[in-house]
């Protein structure tokens, strides 16, 4: 006695609707991890319709607390995240009014990458430099 046919369920499905299944599967691989200005906002950049969008970004739900001389210092390695799309370029700005004058800059030729998001540093930021005096 089978409970579940694979078969008999695969044979019912028309065409359309296992490319729809199909179609519904995605993969998430990471792009890239940037530093955000602190004030602007996010915006995208759809070249095929030539228009700009707000990216939303989503807070991090977990903080690991590690213990450092006694005390719970708070971390949270995914302070801000957001799902993009790679065939859309995305950059900064502080309302969507100066994202539509980045935009005609770039169309101008004035900027050449619209994309103003830094690389983030793995080894972090270095405030002194060490000589070897």
């Amino acid at each position: 006695m089978e409970l579940f046919n694979v078969n008999k369920v695969s044979e019912n499905l028309s065409k359309g609707e296992t490319e729809m299944v199909q179609q519904e599967k995605q993969e998430y691989h990471l792009i890239g991890t940037f530093l955000r200005t602190r004030g602007l906002i996010m915006y995208g950049y759809n070249h095929l319709t030539d228009k700009i969008f707000q990216v939303e970004i989503a807070c991090g739900d977990t903080i690991h607390l590690i213990p450092i001389d006694g005390r719970l210092i708070p971390y949270d390695p995914e302070m801000e995240k957001c799902t993009v799309d790679s065939r859309f370029e995305y950059f900064e700005a502080l309302n969507l009014e100066n994202a539509e004058k980045r935009l005609s800059k770039y169309k101008k030729g004035l900027i050449f990458p619209l994309s103003n998001l830094k690389k983030a540093n793995p080894d972090g930021i270095k405030f002194f430099n060490t000589y070897p005096f």
